[in-house]
């Protein structure tokens, strides 16, 4: 079998540049014999010099390694030491002429101009070389090469830019850096101009074709990067961020690989922050129920209040996979808090009172519901049982077991409703504050805010897979607005009601302005690095039943108070007198046994006036309310 026979790297870096020092040392000798004085050549004596330098040069390179570093990746160091070196070489190639007789001898100075001739082409022909090799990978690749920018030119964003300049090269090429301080616009960092993030960021980023931005910004806040966000996005340019430098030096980091950005920074408002050190206090060993506990709003709620001293915290759920998915994090996460899992559907009375009676709660934060509206829609006897039984059941034994605090987790749907799910929402909320409002050493409270971003069941993990399987996003309609909050912000408003409640409140965050659910897909194709409608395509796909395009967080009738808190309200709204509440639960009993949809929209809207059925696409419903009730013998 023939062996390769064809040169190495190694072997062709060791062969020129021993050509180039046998070079360099004649240019020397020309020097000194030719330019400085002219006499002739000493024929012998520089074959035998020359083969001595040659040998301790060869030496010198195979000692050193100096033939096996690659040359493109040589650094200011890798350099110095190439200088000593060839000091080294010359040094002793000056001293073997001891060795010789005097006739052999040479000038000194000969070595000394050859050092530094021999330095200048060495080091020349790694620079000659390691540009040509830049030059010809970007000419090859420039149809391929993405154009990055990074906003941040602090410690995090040079320190990017260096791992760009010797790890992916080939595949960005980094056009400028990003930066709201005043001191740094108009500068060069190694190379790369520092341009303004507010005035400039338009201009260069259609200039440049910029198809990528790293956020590199440890100290940039959640507005600043909400309205940076918007102003990018637009241009379908890919935007990701880095946290830290140690993020960097880890052996499994990969820029391609870099958080995408959150979709919670698309907010376009400051962040909610509530959480003050008095809820702590207050949540202090005390025995802690939360019913949904598994679901988004729930076990983020169980997180928090993992961080206090409750002496218990029991978690109520009756989905299986989830519960136990919750039970192995918080075991693994807080190891010293004391919980209790409980598999079982609120619905369950017997059940719920043991649990009342072994554990006595102090606390308990209802978020147990069903809130899918279409769904509700087919199924409402599911819905009043869950939404408005289950929420009775448990507040009977709230009163009768002398819980503290019982807070109530509605929605925005629940407000001039016009699906099940928020009408029953609504039926629950009047059930709440009517015990509210009776005598009993329970506080309650009801706690009402707009969508929760990325929580189970909303649009958020929809579109998410819907972009991951190439599309496409179905929206039900272009002008259908929302107002959104993300997780942390709802529990807080969950917490803070709890500690904060006299009895019968109606919480209410201030969420800034609502968002259209079609710019929000956008946003979300943007962000995944697509193009809407030319990668990914958008259709709308007309309202559902019971879907309204615009929500409401208060009714007309409604008055709102002010608390410590200018981003938090308290809805006046006239409490239902106890008697009332009843009556409504009485009539929703009296349906047990039917299954028609129809009929329990028409006791829905006997009972609150305000829900108006939609049957989609935004079409309202007149029931016919006496004819139908008759025929399934209802009794008012």
């Amino acid at each position: 079998m023939l062996k390769n026979k064809s040169l190495r790297p190694s072997q062709f870096v060791l062969t020129g540049d021993q050509l180039l020092i046998i070079f360099g040392l004649l240019s020397a000798l020309f020097a000194n014999y030719r330019l400085l004085s002219i006499t002739f050549f000493p024929l012998h004596t520089i074959f035998y010099r020359i083969t001595v330098h040659l040998f301790l040069a060869v030496a010198a390179w195979i000692i050193f390694g100096i033939n096996h570093k690659v040359i493109r990746y040589f650094s200011s160091k890798d350099y110095l030491n190439l200088i000593f070196i060839l000091a080294l070489i010359h040094f002793f190639s000056a001293m073997s002429g001891t060795l010789f007789p005097e006739k052999h001898h040479l000038k000194p100075e000969i070595f000394l101009i050859s050092f530094f001739i021999t330095s200048i082409y060495i080091i020349g022909s790694r620079f000659i070389i390691s540009y040509l090799y830049f030059y010809y990978n970007k000419s090859k690749k420039v149809a391929n090469q993405k154009k990055l920018m990074i906003y941040g030119a602090g410690e995090l964003g040079v320190f990017l830019k260096k791992s760009i300049s010797t790890q992916y090269q080939d595949e960005y090429k980094l056009v400028a850096f990003l930066d709201d301080d005043k001191k740094k616009i108009g500068r060069f960092i190694g190379g790369v101009k520092v341009i303004d993030a507010s005035n400039c960021l338009k201009e260069e980023i259609i200039k440049n074709a910029v198809t990528d931005i790293i956020i590199a910004n440890k100290t940039i806040t959640p507005a600043r990067k909400a309205k940076f966000l918007e102003e990018t996005l637009p241009f379908n340019v890919k935007i990701k961020e880095i946290s830290s430098i140690q993020s960097m030096i880890n052996a499994d980091f990969n820029l391609d690989k870099l958080s995408s950005i959150d979709i919670n920074d698309l907010m376009n408002r400051k962040p909610i922050q509530l959480y003050d050190e008095h809820v702590a206090e207050n949540l202090k060993d005390k025995v802690v129920m939360v019913t949904g506990a598994a679901g988004s709003i729930g076990s983020e709620i169980v997180r928090k209040l993992s961080e206090h001293d409750a002496t218990i915290i029991i978690c109520v759920d009756f989905s299986e996979s989830a519960l136990y998915d919750l039970e192995q994090e918080l075991k693994r996460k807080y190891p010293g808090v004391q919980y209790r899992f409980v598999l079982t559907d609120i619905r369950n009375e017997q059940l719920m009172e043991k649990l009342f009676i072994e554990n006595a709660p102090n606390f308990i934060y209802h978020a147990a519901a069903y809130k899918h509206v279409p769904l509700m829609e087919q199924f409402p006897w599911e819905a009043i049982q869950t939404n408005i039984f289950g929420t009775l059941s448990i507040v009977k034994q709230a009163i009768k077991y002398k819980a503290e605090k019982f807070v109530f987790i509605s929605s925005d749907k629940a407000v001039n409703p016009t699906s099940v799910m928020g009408a029953t929402k609504r039926l629950a909320e009047i059930i709440v504050q009517a015990y509210a409002s009776s005598k009993n050493t329970t506080c309650f409270v009801v706690t009402r805010f707009g969508n929760v971003l990325g929580s189970n069941g909303s649009v958020v993990p929809l579109f998410k897979r819907q972009i991951q399987s190439g599309g496409p996003v179905t929206v039900t309609h272009p002008e259908m607005i929302r107002y959104f909050m993300t997780i942390a912000e709802a529990c807080q408003l969950v917490l803070e009601a709890s500690v904060m409640a006299d009895g019968g409140e109606i919480f209410v965050f201030d969420m800034g302005e609502p968002i259209k659910i079609v710019d929000l897909a956008k946003n979300m194709i943007r962000l995944a690095g697509y193009t809407p409608d030319v990668d990914i395509k958008i259709e709308f796909v007309g309202q559902r039943p019971g879907e309204k395009l615009y929500e409401e967080v208060f009714s007309k009738n409604e008055k709102m108070k002010e608390t410590h808190h200018e981003k938090i309200m308290i809805s006046k709204e006239i409490k239902v007198p106890l008697v009332e509440a009843e009556n409504i639960v009485e009539k929703l009993m009296s349906l047990e046994g039917f299954y028609e949809p129809e009929l329990f929209r028409i006791v829905i809207k006997d009972l609150l006036p305000e829900y108006q059925v939609t049957e989609g696409n935004n079409k309202v419903v007149k029931l016919s309310g006496a004819k139908k009730t008759n025929q399934y013998k209802f009794q008012n």
